[in-house]
């Protein structure tokens, strides 16, 4: 008897062990389904996901893009110059797309396709635009890819054969939520056909902890991101990755010749003190008169005239266009000789500015108003792309002289730079063939290639 209770004593602690058992593997199922679902509905929201990116395209470009503009229309001939076209009530204008003037900050901005969509942020301090209708990182369902695109720039003029979301740039097919993982995949971008195994840097804009700010500063808890790198004293950048630009710069060709970092007065409370765009320091100078020394060739003697080219007689001997080193291969010189058409631009070399400022990829120097100043930059909400710092289609939109290579430094020093010319559309049609790169002729403005153009004007030197 006593055998037989024991037996059924133990079969019935097995049957409750059983039980338990089942019962907590249950709960565990239960407690794992519902965390997954809640992770699942919560994903897209970019709660598990960077708030901001940090993105960074390469220089290539497409020179025919076709932009949206504000102007509306029937016709063709309703649009203000024949490089614009009417299509679906707007006119549209055909532009060089530089893709590094999208670089910079991108930040959560609701879900599309149940996923989170990104938009481009401002150049200067990072905040939202006010005017300027940003670009977009969003999840092309019709694809099945995560895909680069503005509202305002169309693929193709024709319906049918524009691009599944007007996207410009696309991932390989993918589910993933994790832009910063796709960063090490290959991209698609669109130069008027697909360009394959393309790369782009995607970094979360945000730290973890004091490495990730390069230990040149801390990792800090900041309103609307995980955290932040808050940089040491004379460190800047994203991640505190710079130093602090010097403040004058100068000529390599004429060491007289100095441009200044502008100034940002207020600091708009963070620990910069000079007007930043693309993450860059901005300099300036005032002129006069033709900018010799910050160009290729020598100051012309009184002699010297323009080879083969009419002006209008009541230009200025200021600013007539220089002698070029060699006129056989490079006797038009498009900058000057458009611009100098203008009354307004030949009154304005009497007094401008030489703004030398960075675009996402390259630094432009730039002939522009002499009102500058840090609180009038701001308000224009800079962007080179929409700025049209050298379309190309136009006397209005010419207003860059001299372009750096491709570069990614804190500031201009030691970087090697270039004078634009023959990149204008305005003189297609003429005795010369203008089938030159997006930016024209580079001539460059120091003769071996790493000496850089400007250096920082350090009194020991």
């Amino acid at each position: 008897m006593i055998e037989c209770s024991s037996t059924v004593g133990a079969r019935r602690l097995r049957k409750w062990t059983k039980r338990v058992i089942r019962a907590f593997y249950f709960s565990i199922m239960i407690v794992m389904c519902a965390g997954l679902s809640y992770i699942t509905h919560r994903q897209p929201s970019g709660e598990y996901g960077c708030t901001s990116l940090v993105i960074q395209f390469g220089d290539e470009v497409w020179e025919n893009s076709w932009v949206m503009l504000v102007d509306q229309c029937s016709i063709d001939s309703d649009c203000s110059n024949t490089n614009q076209k009417c299509f679906q009530g707007n006119c549209h204008e055909n532009r060089l797309l530089i893709y590094s003037h999208f670089n910079g900050l991108y930040s959560f901005d609701g879900t599309v396709a149940e996923r989170p969509r990104y938009v481009e942020m401002n150049k200067e301090k990072g905040g939202a635009y006010k005017k300027t209708i940003p670009a977009e990182i969003i999840y092309c369902k019709y694809i099945e890819a995560w895909v680069f695109m503005h509202p305002n720039i169309k693929t193709s003029l024709d319906s049918d054969a524009s691009n599944e979301c007007q996207w410009l740039l696309r991932s390989e097919q993918t589910e993933d939520f994790d832009l910063v993982e796709l960063s090490t995949g290959f991209w698609r971008l669109w130069d008027g056909k697909i360009v394959d195994d393309y790369r782009i840097d995607i970094d979360c804009a945000e730290c973890a902890n004091d490495s990730d700010c390069n230990y040149m500063g801390t990792c800090v808890e900041e309103p609307g991101l995980d955290q932040k790198c808050e940089c040491f004293p004379g460190r800047f950048g994203v991640f505190c990755q710079f130093e602090t630009p010097c403040e004058v710069i100068r000529s390599e060709k004429d060491p007289n010749t100095t441009l200044s970092v502008v100034k940002d007065l207020d600091q708009d409370g963070d620990s910069i003190d000079f007007v930043a765009v693309y993450g860059r320091p901005m300099y300036k100078t005032r002129m006069q008169g033709k900018p010799y020394s910050l160009m290729r060739d020598g100051y012309p003697g009184e002699e010297e005239q323009y080879f083969k080219v009419e002006y209008p007689a009541n230009a200025s001997a200021t600013v007539a266009p220089h002698k070029h080193k060699n006129p056989d291969s490079n006797e038009d010189d498009d900058f000057f000789q458009i611009n100098n058409q203008s009354a307004a631009f030949q009154q304005l070399m009497k007094n401008y500015t030489f703004l030398l400022r960075y675009t996402g990829s390259r630094w432009y120097g730039q002939i522009i108003s002499p009102d500058l100043s840090a609180d009038s930059f701001k308000e224009e909400e800079y962007h080179a792309f929409w700025m049209n710092s050298f379309s190309g289609t136009g006397q209005e939109d010419n207003s860059t002289l001299i372009i750096s290579e491709a570069t990614r430094r804190a500031n201009p020093s030691g970087v090697d730079f270039f004078e634009m010319r023959r990149r204008n559309k305005v003189f297609e049609g003429g005795i010369f063939d203008y089938d030159y790169s997006q930016y024209g002729i580079m001539i460059p403005l120091v003769e071996q290639d790493g000496a850089g153009f400007f250096h920082c004007n350090n009194p020991s030197e």
